[in-house]
């Protein structure tokens, strides 16, 4: 071809386009008034001309607003091919996110199917993805998890909730058990739910070292608390007024007595921690006295507290109604408390155990004179492991946790009242019919205590 016919066809200015516009519909105008207000333009010949002459008006002018439109759609489609590209780029990058992070990444339709699943996932459960997409949820999780999984999808579906963690058991090819902490959260198609994402962590290695600490703990308890037992008996028997005892000798044995019920005590907080955490607390309920409880409790501390130069006092409220509770936790309840207010008062100072008679409950108040806690820790004191309070004093951090778990397991609650450098002052309260009484010798699910502050 020749240069001629390769160069662009050029189009004239746009000044010289809006002129040619402006002439062409003045021409127009000119031609309808002529047909409209003078009779000759009647005769065949003027009529003919000016009906070319509309018709090469008429051509123009759409050819023109062909013109304008063409330009109109060619904008048009060269907007939406951008968004188009946009788009693509989009969900190439959020694929290839979601194929290469580290994390197992798993989805579900509505009726419990898996849908997709990522590289990680592949490698967790030992599938290639092909062989599951299109299968039931049952074919990778223990039925109970995907249970879970329905019963937490359906009320999403009915109250929309944020993205929430969910401990799920499943299967690895070969046949080991896998322990999952999943986030599960519901996605939605043009704002229809469509179905379930879960975002999976392996936690196998964590979940067996817990359980084989918890039974090490326990088995440790269990060994340690028969030996323990007995020289506790045995110096028990050797502080009765009827054995003749030297002022020294009395001291030293004093001395095993409460070093003894300490490691005691110690041991016996790490077997219901280890309990607790497990699920198989039981609680069993029968008509308890707290009055004698609280009496019996105090009467095995008198001698500590002597020791330590505290004095312990205690001020039963009389003809206290029996309440249906565990006898064997809530000495175990009362217990903690009576060592946490030993152990945090001063020599000199004054620990007092009473009872109370409320309308629906009875509570067992432990107040002492010693260093107090912040308000900023009355939160966490609660919790698995927290310590209050002067941290240079023994201690495990177990003691509170059991109070709290073992008082909400009775349906009761915990309050503090306590002034650092005054004393601290702890009420639990104990119902007296407590409406979980029917699941008497049930087991008590582990559970994090919650204390209510005053």
């Amino acid at each position: 071809m020749s240069p001629l016919t390769d160069r662009p066809a050029t189009k004239p200015p746009a000044s010289l386009r809006i002129w040619l516009d402006l002439l062409l519909i003045a021409a127009a105008c000119l031609l309808v008034s002529a047909a409209l207000f003078d009779f000759r333009v009647l005769l065949p010949a003027r009529a003919l001309a000016l009906s070319f002459a509309a018709a090469i008006l008429l051509g123009v002018l759409l050819r023109r607003a062909q013109a304008h439109a063409s330009e109109a759609a060619r904008r048009l489609a060269a907007e939406l091919g951008e968004s188009m590209q946009r788009l693509a780029t989009s969900e190439e990058c959020y694929r290839v996110l979601v194929e290469h992070a580290g994390d197992p990444i798993l989805t579900f339709d509505l009726a419990d199917n898996i849908t997709s699943m990522n590289r990680a996932a592949e490698l967790l459960f030992g599938w290639e993805r092909a062989a599951l997409i299109g299968a039931p949820a049952h074919r990778l999780f223990a039925s109970e998890s995907v249970r879970a999984l329905q019963r937490w999808t359906r009320a999403s579906l009915l109250t929309p909730a944020e993205p929430t963690q969910i401990e799920v058991m499943a299967v690895h090819r070969e046949g080991r058990v896998l322990h999952l902490e999943a986030h599960a959260a519901v996605f939605r198609t043009g704002g229809v739910p469509a179905g379930t994402e879960l975002v999976c962590r392996d936690t196998t290695a964590r979940t067996e070292l817990e359980r084989l600490r918890a039974d090490f703990l326990a088995m440790m308890s269990h060994d340690i608390r028969n030996p323990l037992g007995a020289i506790f008996g045995y110096t028990e028997m050797m502080l009765d007024t009827a054995h003749w005892l030297s002022a020294e000798q009395r001291e030293v044995l004093l001395r095993i007595n409460s070093n003894t019920r300490t490691v005691l005590t110690l041991v016996g907080n790490f077997l219901e921690a280890s309990k607790i955490e497990a699920g198989r607390l039981l609680i069993d309920r029968r008509p308890v006295d707290v009055n004698a409880i609280v009496r019996r409790t105090a009467d095995q501390y008198a001698a500590h507290a002597r020791l330590v130069d505290i004095d312990l006092t205690v001020a039963p409220t009389p003809e206290l109604p029996e309440i249906a509770a565990d006898g064997l936790q809530v000495e175990r309840i009362t217990a903690n408390l009576l060592t946490n207010a030993i152990k945090f008062t001063p020599r000199g100072g004054r620990v007092t155990i009473a009872t109370e008679r409320l309308p629906s409950s009875v509570a067992i108040v432990v107040a002492d004179t010693g260093i107090g806690i912040p308000p900023h820790e009355f939160s966490r004191i609660f919790q698995r492991y927290a310590r209050a309070g002067d941290r240079n004093r023994e201690g495990t951090g177990l003691g509170l946790y059991i109070v709290g778990t073992l008082v909400e397991a009775h349906g009761g609650f915990v309050t503090i009242d306590s002034t650092p450098g005054s004393g601290t002052t702890f009420t639990v309260y104990l119902p007296i019919c407590d409406w979980r009484a029917a699941q008497a010798d049930g087991v008590v699910p582990a559970v994090t205590a919650t204390a209510l502050v005053q």
